[in-house]
């Protein structure tokens, strides 16, 4: 029972995590390439992609300290698609318009919090104990995902002041639920609480967006499909408006 227990919390629960958070973020690949060939942004929302990029490079950092292959290839790709996405997407923005603003003022301003943790870790606290990096790291991380857990808090707080779930499509939910909880469960196999809050908080998430979906089930879906105006499969713009990561995507996805 002990080997069980073991595998599943420190080789599957990680596994499943990393493949889920992947098909999260490589998703919306297809629907951005088109817009590239198309040569418009359309009503494609870039602006998840800096945090993306800033998320899985802090993890990525995280991962490092802690010697964690599972971690570090799980957010890798993440970290790809950030940087593709973000230069695509802001060279589909129209020139001198919000779109292009906002990327560049997130860009720069996560990359300039990068450097200096980077700064700090690497020099100021360069005779601090390698805890200490550690935490600081990990407590970067979770910065990080306070601004990645926005948009979706926004819509839950949406959903509940009109008592309509129609902008929430069940499948992202649920995935972002499982994400969480596997990174969630690795955190805890690992008892480490700086990887297991935030993706506590995901998984709780993702549970919270499914019952505000059968609490408040669109026209045209009895028991809770979500998305009355959604299409049977999401689009990247569905994707787009509502990112939650491991750890990562949810949130290191993390």
């Amino acid at each position: 029972m002990a080997d069980a227990k073991y595998v599943f919390m420190r080789i599957i629960a990680p596994l499943l995590g990393f493949l889920i958070a992947n098909v999260m973020f490589f998703s919306g690949v297809p629907g951005f390439l088109e817009r590239k060939r198309l040569g418009e942004l359309g009503n494609f929302n870039p602006l998840p992609y800096p945090v993306i990029l800033a998320n899985c490079a802090s993890w990525i950092a995280y991962s490092l300290y802690i010697d964690d292959y599972f971690l570090f290839f799980a957010n890798a790709p993440g970290m790809l698609v950030g940087v593709y996405f973000t230069m695509v997407g802001y060279g589909l923005s129209p020139y001198g318009g919000k779109t292009r603003d906002a990327i560049e003022r997130w860009t720069v301003g996560l990359v300039g919090a990068l450097l200096a943790l980077t700064l700090y870790v690497g020099l100021v606290a360069k005779k601090e104990s390698d805890e200490h990096k550690q935490t600081t790291i990990g407590l970067f991380c979770n910065a990080v995902l306070l601004v990645y857990y926005a948009s979706p808090l926004t819509t839950v707080k949406e959903v509940l002041e009109k008592r309509d779930a129609s902008s929430l499509y069940f499948p992202i939910s649920c995935a972002n639920f499982v994400n969480g909880a596997s990174w969630a469960t690795y955190g805890l196999a690992l008892n480490d609480w700086l990887l297991f809050a935030p993706n506590a908080m995901g998984a709780a998430l993702g549970a919270l967006q499914m019952a505000l979906i059968r609490a408040y089930p669109s026209e045209g879906t009895p028991g809770g499909g979500g998305g009355r105006e959604m299409r049977q499969t999401p689009s990247t713009a569905d994707l787009l408006s509502n990112p939650t990561g491991p750890g990562l995507v949810n949130s290191s996805a993390l």
